[in-house]
């Protein structure tokens, strides 16, 4: 807790995409605030779960624990020196957006009952409040053209605890993410979707097999700031709908696809979260009517 406090104190590191760390801790970033929320969110009951929005400080940095845990110690992110002290995930966007948590209430022997998250970031206030992530790695204009920012809802920061992963967790997010777009009238859902690693070749059947099938109409196309030069996609698999290939792809990724998503054809490589991004658009007119009718109605 002394090193702690002294980096606390002292230290001024310069984060990526902007972050300062004496910044964040001056205004208090991990404090919650009622920024434009004027509607209620309803909290959901399921058993021994609930799925509802953090309200306090304290679940906001056990989410952000969670998040840790999964996006650094299990998907080997490399973490800034600051968040590696404090074990938290944490940007400058947490302190506007609405994170979605799901709580068992009967974990044993971890203090730390949130089994899984989910960021949400309203279109009104990511424009009143500093932006999108999404809009760090992928040129936005034409969805930003085409919807009214009230209409907007970006997706990030997904994660689910690796002993909750049997799909349940993931259901009660959505469903709640779906009541989210009922109260708050949302007509299109974007984030980003990642593969794991940095390796472009190694995803070429994959990739290709997304542009082939599952790009985004021209009116919507998302192009990405990643402006370094990589191998050309397999020209061979373009055509590929092949079932075998959607099998392979991430779950994240395939769970929008299902729903009836759209993808960019453009991609970005993470290296500080070894990742490799793809920006994810979701019309909520075009939601497969399987999907509409379980969570959406």
């Amino acid at each position: 807790m002394v090193l702690l406090n002294k980096v606390r104190e002292n230290l001024d590191f310069k984060q990526s995409k902007g972050e300062n760390l004496n910044f964040l801790l001056k205004n208090k970033i991990f404090q919650i605030k009622p920024l434009l929320k004027n509607k209620i969110f309803p909290k959901i009951e399921f058993g021994d779960f609930i799925i509802k929005l953090v309200d306090t400080k304290s679940e906001l940095k056990k989410a952000q624990a969670l998040r840790y845990s999964v996006f650094y110690k299990e998907k080997k992110a490399r973490p800034t020196f600051p968040k590696k002290m404090m074990r938290l995930d944490y940007d400058k966007i947490d302190k506007f957006a609405d994170h979605l948590i799901v709580i068992d209430k009967k974990r044993k022997g971890i203090k730390n009952k949130i089994v899984g998250t989910y960021r949400l970031i309203r279109g009104d206030v990511a424009s009143d409040f500093g932006g999108f992530y999404t809009s760090s790695e992928f040129d936005l204009t034409n969805i930003l053209n085409l919807y009214n920012h009230p209409q907007i809802l970006e997706l990030g920061r997904s994660c689910v605890h690796k002993d909750y992963r049997n799909g349940t967790t993931m259901n009660f997010l959505w469903k709640a993410i779906a009541e989210y777009i009922k109260l708050y009238d949302i007509n299109i859902l974007f984030g980003c979707a990642s593969f794991p690693g940095t390796d472009v070749q190694k995803y070429s059947k994959e990739f290709s097999y997304l542009r082939s099938n599952f790009s985004l109409p021209d009116e919507m196309s998302v192009k990405s700031l990643d402006n370094n030069n990589y191998p050309v996609l397999n020209k061979n698999h373009f055509n590929d709908s092949d079932l075998k290939t959607f099998a392979k792809l991430p779950p994240l990724i395939k769970g929008y696809l299902r729903v009836g998503g759209r993808i960019s054809d453009s991609f970005f490589v993470d290296y500080d979260f070894n990742t490799i991004d793809f920006c994810v658009v979701v019309q909520t007119e075009n939601i497969n009517e399987k999907y509409k009718n379980k969570f959406l109605s």
